[in-house]
């Protein structure tokens, strides 16, 4: 009995220490074992002062003591010291069996409750030294008043690095909301033209009474839009259209006479196209730009109209008009109104 409390009070210190340190765990596991031996040795001089007499030794047979070796670190602790024997009477076998029954009973709990006593007080002691430990190293340290350094003074400081300054954008960038023409590194507003631009299936649009109001110096355009209703995928395809100008206007007086009368400011938005597409402006989630499909296209001289959605954003290119797209002429009739390219100028023939 008294080994199997010590086997269990080991491993229940192994289990205890096994993850600490290995200098802690062996001076527990030495403790435990120093508390066995003075147990063990208890036990024996108690266990020579209630031995029988040789005559009540075949009535009353002893236990045999455990077979299980004291430990080799443990071993001159654990044996007990030789001595005298006190000269005693010998009692009757009747007592003295009642006097072993009973001792014996009494010891062997008190033997196993000061086992436990010692392992538990080997716990307290140890976790009790652990916490001490670890609030000594959590513990900041006092605060040490720091010497000033003196620097020398001829020993310049360096100066401190400028920021970097942020990168400038490769145009100029819109401030207020709006559809915008870039030509030239330079940003113009574009106005609305009056009404929806119909269909590219329609040849010819109504009439437009009001001449352009953004003129641009060059057909190498690209065009910003900042505006949120219109996204990358709300957009919907991009084009230039062609506006004409009615050069001449061809119609019956009140005699039935044909006359030709001037066009005027008249205009008029052609089939005629130019495919655009869509791109992110750099750090500016809410700006896209839009730019020719076909690297290198230069619109140009004459009247265009940029078409977002159905919605025409018009504008002009400066400069002497020679494309025949950008000509037309009108003929009023009974049932409507009929356009026609404007006629090229055939070269005449030299004289020899």
């Amino acid at each position: 009995m008294r080994e199997l409390v010590y086997e269990l009070a080991r491993i229940r210190l192994l289990e205890q220490f096994g993850h600490g340190g290995a200098r802690h765990s062996r001076q527990t596991m030495e403790m435990l074992e120093s508390a066995i031996g003075e147990v063990e040795r208890i036990f024996a001089e108690r266990s020579q002062d209630i031995v029988p007499p040789a005559s009540a030794a075949p009535q009353f047979p002893q236990t045999a003591p455990s077979s299980a070796p004291a430990p080799p670190s443990l071993a001159a602790e654990a044996a007990p010291p030789a001595r005298a024997p006190r000269p005693t009477a010998a009692p009757s076998p009747f007592k003295q069996s009642n006097r072993s029954g009973v001792f014996g009973a009494a010891i062997r709990p008190a033997a196993v409750f000061l086992v436990l006593a010692i392992a538990g007080a080997a716990v307290f002691y140890w976790q009790s030294a652990r916490s001490l430990v670890t609030a000594f190293q959590s513990s900041p340290p006092a605060p040490r008043e720091a010497a000033p350094i003196e620097r020398p003074q001829a020993v310049a400081e360096a100066p401190a690095a400028p920021p970097a300054p942020a990168a400038e954008p490769r145009f100029p960038l819109p401030s207020t909301f709006g559809v915008f023409v870039l030509s030239d590194g330079q940003l113009q507003e574009l106005k609305l033209l009056p009404g929806k631009v119909p269909d590219r299936r329609v040849a010819i649009s109504a009439a437009i009474p009001i001449p352009p109001q953004t003129s641009v110096p060059s057909g190498d355009v690209k065009f910003i839009t900042f505006r949120p209703e219109l996204g990358p995928d709300s957009a919907g395809p991009v084009e230039v259209r062609v506006v004409a100008k009615v050069s001449r206007t061809m119609g019956v007086d009140s005699t039935g006479t044909a006359k030709m009368t001037p066009g005027g400011d008249s205009w008029v938005i052609r089939s005629a196209s130019f495919p655009f597409k869509i791109g992110p402006v750099e750090d500016q989630p809410k700006m896209l730009l839009i730019q020719p499909e076909n690297e290198g296209l230069v619109l140009s001289p004459g009247r265009y109209v940029l078409v977002v959605k159905g919605i025409g954003y018009d504008f002009s290119v400066s400069g002497q008009v020679t494309d025949p797209n950008q000509c037309v002429e009108r003929v009023n009739a009974a049932n409507g109104a009929f356009y026609s390219p404007c006629p090229t100028r055939e070269q005449k023939p030299s004289k020899r």
